[in-house]
């Protein structure tokens, strides 16, 4: 919820916007099901925010997001004073004391929100530190700017429940940006590949082959058990298992869209054994390809 400052100038600045939720509006947004695990109680716009500041002893009770376009500025708390500059954002956690200022010699440009809900305690791990985001033609900058000005338009055109909904769900496609940059800009068709992005391609690229751990070790030119950990990391799966479930992804649209009998699918994803790949499958998909084939094909 909202909190006036301890201290802190007040916000004049050209340009600028922001909406404030009131205390009766957080209260319905909170009995709300539909937006109640992530919501916004505040957002704006500061541009060029000369003598920009805030000081609060017991923080508020919503997270804080700045995100510096321009100009710099920085956030003291715990003990610790980190610099924004543009392109980067920080997180200052609910509850905690902090206090940030505008730079004097370049003052920041920033847009700002408060968010809450039982949802937003699940992103604790970008909080509370200085995130920086890679500028370049595919950063998709322009887009995430956009997702703001949308969420700043629906509140500012008026606080119906529609609005209120409509910027709240929005809030989902906009802490996303922030929180998988690399999937925000892949999904655009932007995508800066690493090891592990280039091994998932390779996969794609031989799912009729059968692949083995140095196969895909080797193409990466790494070890297997440094490309092994890498890959957990990121993906949260073993390369193999993760190579597995891409072929049972490309089985299941066999099977679908081509009419193909089970075998001729096995065949076509490197089993030679038709028996073992139906037993891949089922312990992967959790039913078995002819039980798939007699609930999803009516002509089966």
């Amino acid at each position: 919820m909202y909190k006036q400052p301890d201290s802190g100038k007040e916000d004049n600045f050209f340009g600028d916007r922001s909406v404030v939720l009131s205390k009766k509006q957080i209260a319905a947004v909170k009995n709300n099901p539909i937006i109640n695990d992530l919501y916004i109680s505040d957002i704006g716009f500061y541009p060029h925010a000369k003598n920009h500041i805030r000081s609060r002893k017991k923080g508020i009770q919503e997270h804080i997001l700045i995100y510096c376009i321009d100009g710099s500025g920085s956030i003291e708390m715990m003990h610790e004073e980190f610099q924004l500059k543009p392109n980067s954002f920080f997180i200052i956690e609910a509850g905690e004391a902090h206090k940030y200022q505008s730079s004097d010699s370049s003052p920041w440009s920033i847009y700002w929100l408060h968010f809450g809900g039982k949802r937003s305690h699940q992103f604790k791990a970008f909080f509370n530190r200085v995130l920086h985001i890679k500028q370049s033609s595919r950063s998709r900058i322009d887009d995430r700017l956009q997702l703001f000005n949308e969420i700043l338009t629906a509140l500012e055109s008026g606080f119906s429940i529609e609005n209120i909904n409509y910027a709240n769900m929005c809030l989902n496609s906009l802490s996303a940006s922030f929180f998988y940059i690399e999937t925000f800009r892949m999904v655009k068709g932007y995508h800066n590949p690493n090891k592990v992005d280039q091994s998932i391609v390779f996969m794609q690229k031989h799912i009729n082959k059968f692949l083995t751990i140095k196969d895909l070790a080797d193409n990466a030119q790494l070890s297997e058990s440094h490309f092994s950990k890498i890959f957990r990391n990121k993906t949260g799966s073993s390369p193999l298992d993760y190579f597995i479930n891409l072929k049972m992804q490309e089985a299941v649209r066999l099977l679908i869209n081509q009419s193909l009998k089970i075998k001729e699918v096995a065949f076509q994803l490197g089993y030679k054994d038709p028996y073992y790949f139906t037993r891949i499958f089922t312990k992967h998909m959790g039913y078995s390809p002819g039980t798939f084939l007699k609930t999803n094909n009516p002509q089966f």
